[in-house]
C-alpha cells in the first residue's frame, strides 16, 4: 500500500495489482474504527501489458483527516479475481511502524539567561505530522515531583496553531509563557509532552535542569562623615542571584591599571533573603582631603555574572550631601562714619575648603568692597559639629550715609561642592545720621 498527502488536505492511499487476466477484479476499500465501518468510494486504472496477455490495476482512495484522527481507526482494502478465485488484503493504521508523517520534536528552546521574577518563554517546535490531530501537554519535574502546567498566575500556555508545510505535512510551535522564582524553579526541568494518533505513547523533550540568576539592583550610594577627615561609602545592591559578585573601589581613575597602588580598601557584607536573593553592602572609608578639588574622583565598581559587563559609579565632591548652609546676614545699628561689624554664619560643609568674598550692591551695580573705607573681612572657624565644618564670616567696615544709604552687601560662598557660588544679601540697609534714633 503507498501513501501519499494531497494539497486538499487529505490522505491518497493506493494499491496496485499486478499479472492477472482476465482484466477485472473487485476490490473493496473500508476505513473501520471502534464502533463502525466505512466503505470508501475508490477509484481504478487498468492498464494491459503489452503482450496482451495480463492486466495491472491501480486502485486508490482520498481519506480525510477526520477518518484518521482516532489512534484506532484502519484502512482495510480487499480485492478478489472471480475467474481464478484469487483474493488478497491489506490493512494500514497510522500507529503501524513504518508510517512516515509522525511528529518530530525540535530541542525545547529557552532564553539564553533566566532571570528570577522575570517573565519568560519555553518553546518546543513540532514538525512533520499528519493528521493535523496533536496535543502538547507540559510537565514540571522538581526534584523527585512531576506535575502538569496549568493556566495559572505565574502560567500561561497559549493554544496550539498548526500551519501546513510545502509537504503537506503540519507543524507547530508549542510555547508556554512562566515568571520563574528561585524558590519554585531553580533546577526544575520542564517537559514537552505529544500526544498524536501516531504515536503508540507520548513523546517528550525536556529543557534539562534550570539555572536562575537575578541582576543586582543599585538601591543607594551612602555618604557619612567617620571622623578625622574620614568619609564612609557604602553601596547598597539588593536582589542578586547567585552570591558571588565582585565590588572594587579605586581612585583617581575610572579603570585602575596594574601597578597603581589602590588605597581604597573595603569590605563586604552579604545577606540571604527570604526570596532567595543577596544583598550586599560595600563599605569603602578614605580620607576627605582628596574632595578639596573638584575633579577628584572615587570609583566604584561591581560586577556580577547575570550582568552583561561591570558597571562603575564615579563619585566627587558635588556627589556629598554636606553643601554649605547660610544663615541671614547678622547686622546691628549702622551709623555715619561709626566703625561696624556684621555675620553671617555658614555651616554644615565638607571639606574645610571654602572660600568667602564680600560685595556691594548699589543703584545696580555689584562691586568689590575696595569701595568701602576701612573694610576688612575675616573668617572665624567653630568647633566642629556633627563632623562637619562650620564658620562665621564677619565684615568690619566704616558706612557714610552720603556714599551708602540704601546699599546691600552681599556674603558669597564658594565651596567645591558647589557648581556655582551662594550668595546671602543684607537688604538695602539704613544708616542713621549722627544723633538719630531708630525707629521700630
Amino acid at each position: 500500500m503507498t501513501l501519499s498527502l494531497s494539497d486538499s488536505g487529505e490522505m491518497t492511499c493506493s494499491v496496485t495489482l499486478e499479472t492477472f487476466y482476465p482484466g477485472y477484479l473487485h476490490i473493496e476499500w473500508e476505513c473501520r474504527s471502534r464502533k463502525s465501518a466505512e466503505v470508501l468510494s475508490s477509484q481504478e486504472l487498468y492498464k494491459e501489458s503489452s503482450d496482451h496477455t495480463s492486466f495491472s490495476v491501480c486502485s486508490e482512495v482520498r481519506i480525510s483527516q477526520d477518518s484518521l484522527r482516532c489512534p484506532e481507526s484502519t484502512i482495510h482494502v480487499r480485492w478478489e479475481h472471480e475467474y481464478t478465485n484469487t483474493k488478497g488484503q491489506q490493512t494500514f493504521s497510522i500507529s503501524d511502524e513504518g508510517y512516515l508523517w509522525r511528529p518530530v520534536l525540535g530541542d525545547v528552546q529557552t532564553p539564553p539567561c533566566l532571570f528570577h521574577d522575570t517573565p519568560a518563554v519555553i518553546q518546543c517546535h513540532i514538525s512533520g505530522y499528519y493528521p493535523d490531530t496533536i496535543t502538547v501537554k507540559w510537565f514540571r519535574k522538581n526534584k523527585k515531583d512531576l506535575e502538569m502546567c496549568e493556566e495559572s498566575d505565574d502560567v500561561s500556555i497559549p493554544k496550539i496553531r498548526s500551519s501546513r508545510s510545502p509537504d503537506n505535512t503540519y507543524s507547530c510551535t508549542a510555547k508556554l509563557l512562566m515568571t520563574p522564582t528561585l524558590r519554585s524553579h531553580q533546577g526544575a526541568e520542564y517537559i514537552c509532552q505529544v500526544e498524536h494518533p501516531s504515536l503508540e505513547r507520548g513523546m517528550k523533550k525536556s529543557t534539562g535542569a534550570m539555572r536562575l540568576m537575578a541582576t543586582p539592583h543599585l538601591e543607594a550610594i551612602e555618604k557619612a562623615l567617620a571622623g578625622d577627615m574620614l568619609v564612609q561609602f557604602s553601596l547598597h545592591l539588593t536582589k542578586f542571584y547567585p552570591k558571588e559578585i565582585k565590588v572594587k573601589w579605586h581612585r583617581g581613575e575610572a579603570e585602575h591599571r596594574k601597578g597603581v597602588k589602590q588605597a581604597t580598601k573595603h569590605s563586604e557584607t552579604v545577606t540571604l533573603r527570604e526570596d532567595l536573593l543577596y544583598d550586599v553592602t560595600s563599605d569603602c572609608c578614605i580620607l576627605g582631603y582628596g574632595f578639596t578639588d573638584p575633579q577628584y574622583k572615587l570609583y566604584v565598581t561591581w560586577e556580577h555574572e547575570s550582568m552583561d559587563g561591570p558597571e562603575t559609579r564615579a563619585l566627587s565632591v558635588r556627589d556629598l550631601p554636606w553643601i554649605p548652609r547660610l544663615d541671614e546676614i547678622l547686622v546691628f545699628r549702622l551709623e555715619d562714619k561709626v566703625r561696624t561689624r556684621i555675620f553671617c554664619c555658614i555651616r554644615g560643609y565638607f571639606p574645610h575648603s571654602l572660600t568667602v568674598s564680600w560685595y556691594k550692591k548699589q543703584e545696580g551695580l555689584v562691586s568689590a568692597l575696595q569701595d568701602l573705607e576701612d573694610a576688612a573681612a575675616e573668617v572665624e572657624p567653630h568647633n566642629r559639629k556633627n563632623k562637619t565644618f562650620g564658620c562665621t564670616a564677619v565684615l568690619y567696615f566704616t558706612p557714610d550715609v552720603n556714599k551708602d544709604q540704601g546699599m546691600e552687601l552681599i556674603c558669597r560662598v564658594e565651596h567645591p561642592s558647589l557648581e556655582h557660588p551662594i550668595e546671602r544679601s543684607t537688604g538695602p540697609v539704613h544708616i542713621l545720621h549722627p544723633g538719630e534714633e531708630e525707629t521700630c
